[in-house]
């Protein structure tokens, strides 16, 4: 009899459930550097051994947390047949600015997440990118630049300004922040500047 994939027992999605649960709590509580592996493990009735089973240290917890969750927002917003496309950039943006809304609320100050939380983010979005660029119709051409560093440098773009937005007053609303780096990602900025941009 074949037996089901570790990834896919209820009983270790119940334990890694109960592990992330606890850091969440434990997060609102203390904040990130605060937290040990012991307070952890005391909260999910766990103990170490299993804890490490599943997470290399805190830093995985909460980056594989923050990965499930950004993953979670996306679907949410982003239909099933989005592709490289601007309908799909700008809602994209938006799943980002909603991302990080929520990660401010449920989290406060970032305390001590900020660099896990940027390169879990950014690099969803750029493999995210990269997937579409490579299903685009015009993916067998040649492009001027390669698909990687596109993915690359569009997906800092949208965290930046997701970022920006979600740390800033708030002056515009969240469509209207995702419509302006919506433009500017598409229209660049040698267009969007009244002489252009000088050589």
């Amino acid at each position: 009899m074949a037996t089901a994939p570790k990834g896919s027992d209820p009983r270790v999605k119940r334990t890694r459930r109960l592990i992330q649960n606890a850091f969440l709590e434990l997060l609102q509580e203390k904040g990130f550097t605060a937290i040990s592996i012991q307070d952890i493990t005391e909260r999910a009735t766990v103990n170490r051994g299993t804890f490490y089973a599943h997470f290399a240290d805190k830093n995985a917890l909460i980056e594989a947390i923050i990965r499930e969750q950004f993953q979670q927002v996306v679907a949410s917003i982003l239909p099933p047949t989005a592709c490289w496309s601007r309908r799909s950039l700008g809602l994209l943006i938006q799943a980002v600015e909603e991302f990080f809304q929520e990660m401010h609320s449920h989290c406060g100050p970032p305390g001590g997440l900020d660099p896990l939380l940027e390169r879990a983010v950014q690099e969803e979005l750029s493999q995210l990118l990269v997937t579409w660029l490579k299903q685009a119709p015009t993916a067998g051409k040649r492009w001027p630049v390669p698909v990687e560093t596109l993915a690359l440098v569009v997906s800092w773009a949208i965290f930046g300004a997701g970022v920006q937005w979600s740390q800033g007053a708030k002056r515009t609303s969240a469509e209207q922040m995702a419509d302006d780096a919506l433009l500017v990602l598409t229209e660049g900025v040698a267009r969007l500047t009244p002489d252009g941009l000088p050589g």
